[in-house]
């Protein structure tokens, strides 16, 4: 189980792939506030009178809202392109033969991908929430508390695991990565449209970023149980499929 991790970690590193979650997630954490800045004097030179306040939150609270709705809306799509190779590229190119020969399990390699990058996708979100209440706070006022926001950036990561864990399952359905990272979102949004059209979404993973994005401390627990079930599940299904799809190549 060890060298399955120091090998998930190296490949992080040398495809840079955390740094391609640190950049997708910190860069919307420090634009959101400074467009909220800059946005009303523009419209001001460009439109006197036009009520800004009335449709834009330019508050503390306002800025992290926005950046969790950019999370979800953009931030989803990058974080699937970034991770759609994980096990899909690995099956496409056959190399998953060589843990294979050094002894791993199936579960291993399973596990082993979402100890590492379940774990970035955890905290990278995390800080950069915490990262742009700071950032926030200082262009605007302090006037939302930080538990809140740690709560939030937990749910808005455990979201993240959730989209990590179709991106494995589906991986190793589709053995291609841009079809892995396509059938992810379609579900994700097509979920998320579900959710919304019936009211559901305390019973979907949407139910996560629904929650995070008011900011209240409090954790939707239907939601966050359902999500952890998927997330097993897909983690248990996608070494099932694992296990299939080598024993058909032997």
């Amino acid at each position: 189980m060890i060298n399955s991790l120091r090998k998930e970690i190296r490949y992080g590193l040398r495809n840079n792939t955390f740094l391609i979650l640190f950049a997708v997630f910190f860069f919307f954490a420090f634009m959101t506030p400074v467009m909220l800045k800059i946005l009303p004097e523009v419209l001001k030179s460009k439109f006197p009178g036009f009520p800004l306040q009335e449709l834009v939150n330019m508050t503390q609270l306002g800025c992290l809202q926005s950046y969790m709705g950019d999370v979800l809306e953009i931030g989803t799509l990058l974080v699937s392109l970034a991770l759609c190779g994980l096990l899909a590229q690995e099956i496409r190119d056959n190399t998953l033969v060589l843990p294979l020969c050094a002894g791993q399990s199936y579960s291993g390699i399973i596990a082993a991908k979402m100890l590492v990058f379940g774990t970035a996708v955890l905290l990278i979100p995390l800080a950069a929430l915490v990262t742009g209440y700071l950032y926030a706070g200082l262009l605007f006022s302090f006037d939302t508390g930080i538990l809140p926001v740690i709560t939030g950036g937990l749910l808005q990561g455990f979201y993240m695991v959730y989209l990590l864990s179709l991106l494995l399952l589906f991986g190793t359905l589709t053995k291609n990565p841009i079809a892995t990272a396509l059938l992810t979102l379609a579900v994700n949004y097509g979920l998320y449209f579900a959710g919304s059209l019936l009211d559901i979404h305390r019973y979907l993973p949407s139910g996560l970023l629904r929650e995070a994005q008011q900011l209240q401390n409090t954790i939707p627990l239907q939601a966050a149980v359902i999500t952890l079930a998927i997330i097993i599940a897909c983690a248990f299904l996608a070494s099932r499929t694992l296990q299939t799809l080598e024993w058909s190549k032997k």
